[in-house]
């Protein structure tokens, strides 16, 4: 999930606070101070709070695949002047430890707490599809949430992509189960 950085016509620079918020890392912009849940997609504090953030079209896919299909695409370098190791994960072992490490009150037992799922949002109503069920076969899953039918299409490299029945992208995000269901409650679990 990817999000433009203009607010209200402010171009805004954003930091990792260390805060969460229902287990969730809120993000911080430099100018205003105010925090930011990457799940709500606004800004939960500050002078800015309400505020919303504004999705930008991105895919989540392999390296593998992305060379394949733009051969000419350049790799940011980790030079950045900062004295940091980019090889080393922050949050590794987080996925296979079991537990969460910080509450986050209730957690719905429809899936494992830390099962990976791709979360939808139509017409107001949430479904959260578990990564490891779509990723069984490739080819196109069709669904309706919100009283909209969906296709789910899932590449042979295990890339997904939700789309309306106009063939529009729909916007996903991807979440651990613990996080998606605290952050929507009356989500719909496909295949449940």
């Amino acid at each position: 999930m990817v999000h433009s950085r203009s607010v209200d016509e402010k171009t805004l620079t954003f930091g990792v606070s260390g805060r969460l918020y229902k287990r969730n890392v809120l993000l911080y912009d430099h100018q205003t101070e105010s925090l930011w849940s990457q799940l709500m997609e606004k800004a939960v504090s500050g002078p800015l709070v309400g505020k919303g953030l504004k999705r930008i079209d991105s895919i989540r896919t392999s390296w593998k695949s992305w060379k394949r299909e733009h051969p000419e695409t350049l790799v940011l370098s980790t030079n950045t002047g900062f004295k940091r190791d980019y090889s080393k994960d922050p949050y590794a072992g987080f996925s296979w430890i079991l537990g969460i490490w910080f509450p986050v009150g209730e957690v719905r037992r429809d899936l494992p707490p830390k099962e990976m799922v791709l979360g939808v949002e139509v017409s107001g109503k949430a479904k959260a599809y578990p990564v490891s069920k779509l990723r069984k076969r490739a080819g196109t899953i069709k669904d309706s949430l919100g009283g909209e039918v969906l296709f789910i299409e899932v590449t042979p490299d295990g890339e997904m992509k939700p789309k309306d029945s106009r063939g529009e992208k729909i916007p996903a995000i991807y979440s651990y189960w613990f996080a998606w269901q605290a952050f929507h409650p009356g989500t719909d679990v496909y295949g449940k």
